[in-house]
């Protein structure tokens, strides 16, 4: 990795954890040196308790090192099965599973010594909340999986992929180095998603808002329904599909992949697009106002393709914006249905 993308990342990094204090003076609190542990794991330890949640409240939870799948029912109770895993029976007594609960809150907490270094004990959680129930979730090493949440749902990694399926009230899903993986989840506002090492992969999400990031990684909106979209990627691709709504923004920005957007041909809208060395062509017929052939506003020519262009045009009303820029890649608006890769 170059020094660019060293830098990249660690901005990114940084930007992904901060703005979030609680999560920042959680990761000190809990700094020790389990992450390092090679994974040869010989003792294991099962650990269970159920604690009631009324309606309105909510969950959080904190581990360092393993897997967490929280799934969303019925009921007014938190359920929680853990597993400890670690190369001895000594090891496994230094890691305690901490749940505390108020009237309307359970946190529940990975807890490792401070005096000692080096325990190599990692914990997988298994937990049922009310489906309503709102979730905080986090991990150092691990993988979180959520499923039918219906309350606000925060899910952030440091090392693993994140996972959120049927999410009605999805605030964000963040890793740094891992996919994340988001299918029918909505919002009445923004949703934030972001990897610094890996994929963004959404599909079926509506919200009013969207901000989708990823550093070494493409980034894929598929079915994706919202009034603001904004895409960013350093090496990776960025593929929207979604209608386009009237009075909308659509912002889509890769520095060494390709930018493409699926049209129906049905909403209207204009574009801005820009490429260094690489191609802009589309579909459908522009009005253009700047840059390839119609230039000065004659109907019914296409953008003349070519490295190093900038274009300006129309198509229909114009209602929607779409902003489409690539260094060393193509932009590219088609109106072919998507590829079925993409609706994975």
């Amino acid at each position: 990795m170059n020094s660019t993308y060293r830098f990249a990342a660690i901005f990114a990094a940084a930007a992904l954890l901060a703005g979030a204090p609680a999560q920042a003076s959680w990761l000190h609190a809990t700094s020790v040196g389990p992450i390092d542990w090679d994974g040869d794991q010989q003792q294991t330890e099962k650990f269970s308790k159920t604690v009631p949640l009324p309606k309105g409240g909510s969950l959080d939870l904190s581990n360092i090192s393993g897997d967490i799948v929280i799934t969303g029912g019925a009921g007014d109770q938190v359920v929680i099965d853990a597993v400890k895993r670690g190369k001895t029976a000594e090891d496994l007594k230094l890691v305690q599973i901490e749940v505390m609960t108020t009237a309307s809150r359970v946190e529940v907490r990975t807890q490792y010594p401070r005096e000692r270094r080096n325990v190599n004990v990692s914990v997988d959680f298994t937990v049922t909340v009310p489906r309503a129930a709102a979730v905080t979730v986090r991990t150092v090493s691990g993988n979180l999986n959520a499923v039918t949440i219906d309350g606000e749902l925060m899910a952030d990694s440091v090392s693993g992929d994140v996972t959120v399926k049927s999410a009605s009230r999805l605030e964000s899903a963040r890793t740094v180095s891992g996919d994340v993986t988001v299918a029918s989840a909505g919002s009445e506002g923004d949703i934030s998603f972001a990897s610094v090492s890996g994929d963004v992969k959404l599909s079926q999400i509506k919200a009013r808002g969207i901000e989708a990031n990823s550093v070494s990684g493409g980034v894929t909106l598929a079915e994706v329904t919202c009034d603001r979209a904004r895409a960013k990627s350093v090496s990776g691709d960025i593929v929207f599909a979604g209608p386009l709504a009237k009075g909308g923004r659509y912002s889509l920005q890769s520095h060494s992949g390709n930018v493409t957007v699926y049209a129906d041909g049905k909403a209207g809208f204009e574009v801005a697009a820009g490429t260094f060395s690489g191609d802009i062509s589309s579909d459908l017929q522009l009005v253009s106002t700047f840059g390839g052939e119609g230039e000065g506003g004659q109907p019914g020519r296409k953008p003349k393709s070519g490295p190093g262009q900038r274009v300006r045009g129309t198509f229909g009303d114009g209602g929607a914006f779409l902003e489409l820029n690539a260094f060393s890649g193509d932009v590219k608006i088609t109106t072919k249905a998507p590829a079925a890769a993409i609706k994975k």
